[in-house]
């Protein structure tokens, strides 16, 4: 099956490059609208754990 798919596109060269350049267009253009934060929010969620362990000195 893979030997087919590289047959393939050997066989049409300027297709495979065509829809490449393309993909690599469409992925800058969404890349470049993409929302930037200038401070984006680095806290990590945190969780506080109290047990009880009675009968051992602090």
């Amino acid at each position: 099956m893979l030997d087919r798919l590289i047959r393939w596109s050997l066989h049409n060269r300027l297709l495979v490059l065509t829809l490449a350049a393309l993909v690599l267009v469409w992925g800058g253009l969404t890349a470049a609208r993409m929302p930037v934060d200038v401070f984006p929010d680095l806290t990590a969620p945190t969780v506080s754990v109290v047990a009880g362990a009675y009968g051992m000195a602090p």
